[in-house]
């Protein structure tokens, strides 16, 4: 009993992490930059990590293979780390993807005396780390497709009301001025989206009015590969850009944008522009 409790307590601790690590980017909180690396290296657990379900499926099925499928899914897990490293050095960069790799290798290091007393231990005792390889995944899995939906949206409201205040001042300047800032770039922010995977809003005049935007944190399996901004605008002329280049002067009358797709938010003057 003490055995299973054991376990239990395990999984529910993990279980908790799992959930926290996924949704931290999208609640209220000071920005933190590894926040949407860290969630989205969970999530592609969540996605690749089911290549362990299988293992330990038969594992429990044949407990008296348990070595050979231990193996296995050692190799499964290593390729696995391999991928999540992979979106750990795009997203943050190289030094965090080798450091997920070494993180694994110390696991192996600390994995091998159990193996070896798998293959040594020829009962066919039950064993709970086939449970894990089962659950884990699945659940990983499961908790992103249910969460992303209303997580986005209480993240990308969240952001844009705490962007009000933001927009009266720069109307008070304008109503006190006559125009608009030319720029608000500066050391302090001062204006905070108080969502922790949103780390700033983005000022730039625009014709006779001007640009907020920010860039919206994205599930992994949320259209994948696509980077989300809002944006707002007085005057429902919103735009945003890919590229530094097209904002400097060209012949064409209007730079191209480089979304491939948009739409109206919730909230009036503000639009969402997706880019691949």
């Amino acid at each position: 009993m003490t055995k299973i409790a054991t376990h239990i307590t395990l999984l529910f601790v993990l279980t908790a992490l799992i959930a926290l690590g996924i949704a931290y980017p999208f609640l209220s909180g000071d920005y933190d930059r590894l926040a949407v690396p860290i969630s989205t290296m969970i999530q592609v657990f969540g996605l690749v990590g089911l290549g362990l379900v299988p293992v330990g499926a038969l594992w429990l099925l044949i407990p008296k293979y348990k070595f050979g499928f231990a193996i296995t899914a050692l190799i499964i897990g290593t390729f696995v780390i391999l991928i999540i490293s992979l979106f750990a050095t795009l997203s943050v960069g190289k030094s965090f993807g080798v450091l997920s790799i070494l993180l694994w290798m110390l696991c192996i290091v600390v994995l091998i005396p159990k193996l070896k007393s798998l293959n040594l231990n020829t009962e066919n005792k039950s064993n709970w780390l086939p449970v894990y390889l089962i659950y884990l995944p699945i659940f990983t899995l499961l908790l992103q497709l249910t969460i992303a939906k209303p997580l986005t949206q209480f993240s990308r409201n969240r952001a844009i009301e705490n962007a009000y205040r933001f927009i009266r001042h720069i109307e008070e300047y304008n109503s006190q001025k006559g125009q608009y800032p030319l720029t608000l770039q500066a050391q302090n922010k001062d204006y905070y989206p108080d969502v922790v995977g949103i780390e700033k809003y983005l000022y730039a005049p625009h014709k006779k009015s001007y640009n907020l935007s920010f860039e919206q944190p994205r599930f992994l399996l949320n259209i994948f590969g696509t980077r989300e901004w809002v944006v707002y605008n007085p005057l429902d002329e919103n735009s945003v850009y890919s590229h530094t280049a097209w904002l400097l002067p060209t012949e064409q009358a209007e730079p191209s944008q480089g979304w491939y797709a948009s739409g109206n938010t919730k909230h009036l003057h503000w639009k969402y522009f997706l880019f691949d």
